[in-house]
């Protein structure tokens, strides 16, 4: 907690400093893509980082629009493609997933405020009464922890963290490991866990249900909202058989072009850190698949002209410190990851090999 408000106090002094600003005027020529999930109106215990407080977000969206110039994703792909140029401190909003509450918070405020965004569909759940797997994970986990129950894991560190009441801890552990464990184990360990642990699901259809085709059509319509692929099922890339590939990647490319009546050149990886979950080679395949432009989980600033269109990194706005006014600030003019760079820069190889991803 001590090392946490320390960490706050410097951000604000750094802040107050005016470092924001001056990043903001040392990387115009840079293009800005904040990374959302969802925006909800709820009030979820433990807090969940994919759920940010909607007022939380207004906030946000209020600061960038004073900050920076908005632009849609086809403006966006125009300029990587070489059809038009990016103006200034170029911005530009997606929201991953396709969650429900990204039409019933989010959209409203974009509207309101006249921001446009992107959404990055898990296509073959959107109209679904279905939960991502993780997002079930996680609610699967604390129904265990609340009942008394001990979930049906072979992870001994994952138990012991849920006997000593750390959910979250705990969570961050199970679904890591089962993001790894392919398709077939995370499968089979989550079909145990539904059977073993009740859970009712209606009420987390809001914040982590997924949007209907009704919900897609009204903000594609209203011109504000645009849509690319997060793949059919929300698989990692990295873990895709050669012959998975065109139902995970195309063919929801081409659903998606059915139902809108537009071309859709957008993808983004998820989990999406390079290196990890998706390598150039993976790029390369993606523009034989028709996409033009790709989006990655990585913490920077996209370089504008010369940066790889099918890596483009993202400054991520989730519900913890990412959203603290000072450091959303300083993150989302780059100096952050400057100042994180040079941080790293000065340590030790084996040091920062074995660091924690955020």
């Amino acid at each position: 907690m001590k090392s946490c408000s320390l960490k706050q106090t410097l951000l604000r002094a750094a802040g107050s400093f005016g470092l924001d600003s001056l990043f903001r005027y040392l990387n115009r020529g840079k293009l800005l893509v904040v990374m959302y999930h969802g925006v909800t109106a709820g009030d979820h215990r433990p807090p969940v980082w994919t759920q940010l407080p909607v007022e939380r977000f207004r906030k946000q969206v209020a600061f960038l629009r004073s900050h920076y110039t908005p632009l849609t994703l086809t403006e966006v792909t125009a300029a990587l493609a070489g059809n038009s140029s990016l103006p200034e401190r170029a911005l530009l909003i997606t929201f991953d997933d396709g969650l429900r509450n990204n039409y019933s918070c989010a959209f409203p405020i974009l509207q309101q405020m006249g921001v446009p965004a992107a959404v990055f569909l898990t296509v073959d759940l959107i109209g679904t009464q279905q939960l991502l797997w993780f997002d079930e994970l996680l609610f699967l986990l604390r129904e265990a922890l609340d009942r008394g129950l001990t979930p049906p894991l072979a992870d001994p560190q994952t138990l012991a963290l849920l006997h000593s009441g750390q959910l979250w801890p705990a969570y961050l552990v199970a679904v890591e490991r089962l993001k790894r464990a392919g398709r077939t184990e995370r499968q089979r360990v989550m079909e145990r866990l539904r059977r073993e642990i009740p859970l009712d699901r209606g009420p987390l259809l809001e914040d982590f249900g997924l949007l209907s085709w009704d919900q897609v059509t009204a903000m594609h319509r209203s011109g504000q909202v645009e849509f690319g692929v997060h793949t059919a099922t929300h698989r990692i890339v990295s873990e895709l058989a050669e012959e998975e590939w065109e139902r995970e990647i195309t063919l929801p490319r081409r659903l998606l072009e059915e139902r809108l009546g537009c071309p859709v050149t957008s993808f983004c990886f998820p989990n999406g850190r390079p290196g990890l979950d998706f390598v150039p080679e993976h790029g390369a395949a993606l523009r034989r698949s028709g996409y033009l432009c790709a989006f990655s989980t990585e913490n920077v600033l996209f370089g504008w002209p010369g940066g790889d269109a099918m890596a483009i990194g993202r400054v991520p706005a989730g519900n913890d410190g990412t959203s603290d006014p000072a450091c959303f600030a300083l993150n989302t003019s780059g100096a952050l990851q400057f100042i994180t760079g040079r941080r790293r820069r000065r340590q030790r190889p084996e040091t920062i090999a074995g660091e924690a991803e955020p």
